[in-house]
């Protein structure tokens, strides 16, 4: 199994780490939002499928997924992770918690909002959400700017920041023109989607993975792979929005293409810091991750069948591939990782001192990462295999094993922070 010891961690690291309620309340709010994304991704099944579901459903499961999940769940690792991987001081606790209640206020009334229709509860949600992001980019964007020197990381944080910044201020003018009746271009919410989803959320994810392989024993040697693929990945996203507004189809292929070059890339990195090693097969979490790789490819090939096949209609399933099983299940991995490092630095470094590592069966067990990684990831089989069988009942299936799969991991995460723990021997 890869050793947490790899991120070489010191005394220096354990004073910069985030609270540790901090991650956790964004941590445990975030998979509540994915929960409450695939219920209503179920409750819409059958409409969705036969292509006759309303905008305001569509929107109500987006945005509990985006928002309310996979954001949430960005925003509290970055708080704990920036300390650790940039060398920065960490946001003051404080900060952090008025920043997520500001942030999960605004949430509430913006999701009801989008159920029950009331305008007022929209533009007073909105609001909450803009001031909650704006808040977050000014914590973590204060610590950003503080290195003297940029790594690989610390250039996909900022770009991703700056894609979250642009993402908050098209869904700003989204909530505005919905409101006051003003018509939307056709392109305004696939340019939005395309930079929340491919800007946010992938290069956010693909900087983090960057650093948090070599806790499964994996070693960057060659870091100009992973700059290829934060450029290709930014000319995708850049080529794919002018594309959508300007309507010149060829540079929709083209960005597909850089899209589907940065794959290729992401993975030869990753095969290339020794992902081959049979040792390393062996860690359940790094298993989930593979399978969120496959994922990831799943998503290039409907988009590629969508793009050049013309069928539309498989860009629903090629998102879900994206979100649920690429962002969705890479968290999954690294969340079996990051629990007991966050444990680690907080109830060991900190009470026993620096003394011996503890052993990992001590904090987490690996046989605990199966339940949630086959509940996932047979629900996210399920679900792409409903839109190609035009069938309800396996798309409300792989919603409800996904949802158990979540929940899992949320009870276990749940039970590892509470303990009971061992002092390290």
């Amino acid at each position: 199994m890869g050793s947490i010891r790899q991120l070489k961690v010191g005394r220096a690291h354990t004073d910069k780490t985030a609270p540790l309620l901090v991650p956790l309340l964004f941590w445990g709010t975030g998979v509540f939002g994915i929960l409450v994304g695939l219920w209503r991704l179920t409750v819409v099944a059958r409409p969705l499928l036969l292509g006759m579901v309303g905008a305001g459903s569509v929107l109500e499961a987006v945005h509990s997924f985006t928002l309310a999940g996979f954001t949430m769940v960005m925003m509290g690792a970055l708080y704990q992770l920036i300390p650790v991987l940039l060398n920065v001081p960490p946001v003051p606790g404080y900060r952090a918690f008025v920043q997520w209640g500001v942030y999960t206020l605004g949430l509430i009334g913006f999701l009801l909002g989008l159920y029950t229709g009331r305008s007022w509860l929209l533009e007073t949600g909105g609001v909450g959400v803009v001031l909650g992001i704006l808040l977050f980019l000014g914590n973590v964007g204060g610590r950003l700017v503080q290195r003297t020197t940029f790594n690989v990381t610390a250039w996909f944080f900022v770009t991703a920041l700056g894609y979250l910044l642009l993402t908050v201020m098209m869904g700003g003018l989204l909530v505005v023109r919905y409101t006051t009746g003003h018509p939307s271009f056709p392109h305004e919410v696939p340019v939005h989607m395309t930079i929340a989803l491919g800007g946010w959320f992938g290069l956010l994810v693909s900087g983090t993975s960057y650093r948090l392989w070599a806790m499964f024993g994996l070693k960057h040697r060659e870091p100009q792979h992973w700059f290829v693929t934060w450029a290709l990945a930014n000319g995708a996203i850049v080529l794919w929005a002018v594309s959508l507004v300007s309507g010149i189809e060829v540079l929709r292929v083209v960005g597909w293409l850089f899209q589907g070059a940065g794959f290729l890339v992401y993975v030869a990195a990753i095969v290339s810091a020794g992902l081959g090693d049979v040792r390393t097969m062996r860690d359940p979490a790094l298993r989930t991750l593979l399978l969120s790789l496959g994922a990831l490819g799943a998503f290039e090939v409907l988009g590629t069948w969508a793009i050049f096949g013309h069928a539309g209609h498989l860009w629903i399933p090629a998102w879900i591939a994206y979100g649920l099983g690429w962002v969705g299940m890479s968290f999954l991995g690294f969340a079996q990782k990051i629990v007991p490092f966050m444990i680690w630095l907080h109830r060991y470094a900190h009470v026993h001192g620096q003394g011996k590592m503890p052993r990992l069966q001590d904090i987490w067990r690996p046989g605990l990462a199966y339940p949630p990684m086959m509940a996932v990831g047979l629900g996210l089989l399920f679900m792409l295999l409903a839109f190609t069988m035009s069938s309800v009942w396996l798309l409300r299936l792989g919603g409800y094993l996904a949802g158990l799969g979540w929940l899992f991991l949320l009870g276990v995460g749940i039970r590892v922070v509470r303990g009971p723990h061992r002092r390290p021997e």
